[in-house]
């Protein structure tokens, strides 16, 4: 699902950025916090967060959905942490690691197709951004 939105993102393109500023450039990284994600969770009452967030919340999905633990890894880019780790063929299995995917899902709802994301898309409607969060 994630990539087939990315897909259709992407477009036609064949180079550059995959996330850019309206010139191509990439988008600065402060003002991706402050315009886009530091709103949503103030609106929620929820603390102040940046990027690692993301990699928070997958990491804490994955656990709570019994993945194995070099596939956890593998997926969050770490390395192998004991000789087990190198003698598991799950990284490989990518039929097997598909269908783990498939069944855990995402944890979250993806917004809708025509959702744009950044500092030059337009500006977010709080209200919406709520109902998505409690809908998640």
């Amino acid at each position: 699902m994630v990539a087939a939105i990315l897909r259709d993102f992407i477009g036609d393109r064949k180079e550059g950025l995959l996330f850019r500023s309206k010139t191509g450039k990439p988008l600065s990284r402060s003002n991706v916090l402050r315009r886009p994600l530091h709103p949503v969770p103030a609106k929620l009452n929820q603390p102040k967060c940046g990027a690692h967030a993301f990699r928070r919340f997958r990491l804490t999905w994955l656990r709570k959905n019994d993945v194995p633990k070099d596939l956890e890894r593998f997926w969050m880019g770490h390395e192998d942490e004991e000789i087990g780790d190198r003698y598991s063929k799950l990284k490989q299995d990518v039929e097997f690691r598909q269908a783990g995917a498939k069944k855990m899902g995402l944890g979250f709802e993806l917004p809708g197709k025509n959702c744009v994301v950044g500092p030059n898309g337009p500006k977010i409607e709080f209200q919406s951004v709520q109902e998505m969060a409690a809908s998640a």
